[in-house]
C-alpha cells in the first residue's frame, strides 16, 4: 500500500478471508495476510482514521528471502499513476505474474495497470476518476458500468465499497457460495452481487 491509503479498499478482503478461519460453521481456511508498503513505518490514511502498520516491505517481499504470494490485492494509494508509485509496479509486476490471483479496488487499478498485466483484458475502476484512467491506460479493455470485473486471475473493483461486494464474490469462488454466504452473514452485510451494474456509472456520466 502507498501513502496515504483508504482503509476501506483492502479491508473488505481483510475482513471477510480473516473471518473464514473463525467464524461459526465456516470452513477452517487459513489466510496468512501480509500488508506491504514502502517501509515498514505506519501509513497514514486519508483524512481522519487509524494507521495501518506494515508486516513487511515491497522489498523484502521481492529479495532472495522473499515468497511469491498466491493472492495480492492492490487498494488506491497517493497516486495511481505508475512513475510516483514505482515500488509498488514493481513488485505487482514481478509476483503478479506467478500468483494466483490479482485484484484491486478503486484506483488500485491504475497501479496494477501501469504493470502492464492488464494490457487486453477487462477491467474496471473507481468512476469518477474513470476516463482519466482509461485515457492513460489505453491498453486495458476498461468496462464503465461494472462494479467490478474478473479477467481470469484479475479481479478489478470499482470505488472503496465495491471492494466488500468483490471480496463476497471472490470469497464464493474460494470457497463457494453457500460459505461466502455464512461469511456475509457473520459481518452482517448484504453484497451487490451483479457484478455488471454500478448505479454510480450513470451518476459520473459514464453510460
Amino acid at each position: 500500500m502507498s501513502t496515504p491509503e483508504r482503509p476501506l479498499d483492502f479491508l473488505g478482503f481483510v475482513e471477510t478471508l480473516s473471518q473464514s478461519g473463525g467464524a461459526p460453521h465456516t470452513p477452517k481456511y487459513v489466510f496468512d495476510i501480509d500488508v506491504l508498503s514502502k517501509s515498514l513505518e505506519p501509513v497514514k490514511p486519508f483524512g481522519a482514521g487509524p494507521r495501518v502498520s506494515p508486516t513487511s516491505t515491497y522489498g523484502a517481499a521481492l529479495g532472495s528471502d522473499g515468497k511469491q504470494y498466491d493472492i495480492i490485492v492492490i487498494p488506491a494509494g497517493s497516486s495511481w499513476i505508475g512513475a510516483q508509485e514505482q515500488e509498488a509496479v514493481d513488485f505487482i509486476t514481478k509476483q503478479g505474474a506467478k500468483a494466483k490471483y490479482v485484484l484491486s479496488v478503486c484506483l488500485g487499478s491504475g497501479i496494477l495497470a501501469a504493470s502492464g498485466l492488464l494490457d487486453g483484458k477487462r477491467a474496471t475502476s473507481n468512476k469518477m476518476f474513470f476516463k482519466e484512467v482509461a485515457g492513460v491506460f489505453p491498453k486495458v479493455n476498461w468496462v464503465p458500468k461494472a462494479r467490478w470485473v474478473v479477467d481470469g486471475k484479475f479481479w478489478t473493483g470499482s470505488g472503496v465499497t465495491a471492494g466488500f461486494d468483490m471480496a463476497y464474490a471472490f470469497a464464493s469462488e474460494l470457497l463457494g457460495k453457500e460459505w461466502a454466504d455464512k461469511l456475509a452473514a457473520f459481518i452482517e452485510y448484504k453484497p451487490a452481487t451483479d457484478p455488471e451494474d454500478d448505479e454510480f456509472a450513470a451518476v459520473y456520466g459514464l453510460v
